[in-house]
């Protein structure tokens, strides 16, 4: 007897869209649960983010060649470190000392990532070249 069929297959297809709708599902729950931002931050956290530490001690190792005082001693830098670890305004002659990096409500203090400048002096309210 053709076409008496008791139930109906399922293909490949219907099976691999309804686990994509699931994984949606879960992922607009957990994003309204949480808050969008902290679930990017979980994102971005698992590639590294964006991390810029090289880039910004290069910078501050050029500003001080180059005794552009302005640069080294004032300029705001973001640094952002491994897992996501970031502080929005940093200036180089701040990144000698002690700083502090903020994730969420979390916080990391980092020593020395910049070396000091001998030739620029960032002391009192005008920076100067230091001769």
């Amino acid at each position: 007897m053709k076409g008496n069929k008791r139930g109906q297959e399922l293909t490949l297809g219907t099976i691999i869209l309804i686990v994509l709708g699931v994984v949606v599902l879960i992922f607009l729950i957990y994003g309204f649960s949480t808050g969008w931002s902290n679930l990017w931050q979980r994102i971005t956290g698992l590639g590294g983010g964006k991390v810029n530490v090289d880039t910004v001690r290069t910078a501050c190792l050029i500003a001080c060649g180059n005794e552009e005082v302005y640069s080294f001693c004032n300029e705001g830098k973001k640094v952002v470190l491994d897992g996501g670890y970031e502080n929005p305004s940093v200036t180089c002659n701040q990144l000698v000392g002690k700083v502090n990096f903020a994730k969420g409500s979390e916080s990391k203090n980092e020593t020395g990532i910049v070396s000091e400048c001998a030739r620029i002096s960032c002391l009192g309210t005008s920076p100067k070249r230091v001769s």
